[in-house]
């Protein structure tokens, strides 16, 4: 568990307690393209140490095993489950907003703005460095909540610059965080 850009480590010592020395012969995985991983021994027949880390720093997760295939009589192989969660530094609820049908002709400036919330999900506090609608047409602006740790993004429509057809814009935003910018979609039709 950890966030977008965090190179997560983790460490698994393997102890034998019994009389026979204990050697690790292989290491099959079924997320060798998700993790790295190095075999090192403390004390040779008796500890190692395993240590894995992520490939890579994206947002998203992943779950599978280890095998370690060893000498032992009583357990020829260890199963390690293997699981992990790079979660994204900022929320975005909702992700996608909807404008519906747009009818021009009727005054409808109230229904051509909406609001999302961007949420600090690491809990240290970040900023809103950059915001970059796909078209002039799209008006975005933020308002932080309390102590940075939440902003409501408001976006609106300009009226009379807005064309017929399909609306299927976007909003970027780049935030004090290392992770990707987040992007919002902003869809509806104009008559």
């Amino acid at each position: 568990m950890g966030f977008e850009g965090d190179r997560v480590k983790k460490k698994i010592t393997i102890t034998s307690f019994e009389k026979d020395p204990l050697e690790i012969t292989d290491i099959t995985s079924t997320v060798d393209d998700k993790i790295k991983y190095k075999l090192k021994t403390v004390e040779k027949g008796r500890q190692y140490i395993l240590e894995a880390e992520n490939r890579s720093t994206e947002a998203g997760s992943y779950s599978g095993q280890m095998i370690l295939k060893t000498t032992s009589r009583k357990k020829a192989h260890l199963t390690l489950l293997v699981n992990s969660n790079l979660r994204k530094e900022v929320a975005v609820l909702p992700k996608k907003l909807f404008f519906g049908t747009i009818n021009k002709a009727e005054d409808l400036d109230r229904k051509l703005t909406r609001t999302a919330t961007l949420r600090d999900v690491r809990g240290d506090g970040f900023s809103v460095k950059k915001i970059k609608s796909s078209s002039k047409w799209i008006v975005a602006e933020i308002e932080p909540q309390a102590e940075k740790k939440n902003y409501t993004l408001r976006i609106s429509l300009d009226k009379d610059a807005l064309p017929q057809g399909t609306i299927n814009e976007t909003v970027t935003l780049s935030t004090s965080y290392k992770g990707e910018p987040l992007v919002i979609e902003v869809k509806g039709e104009v008559l």
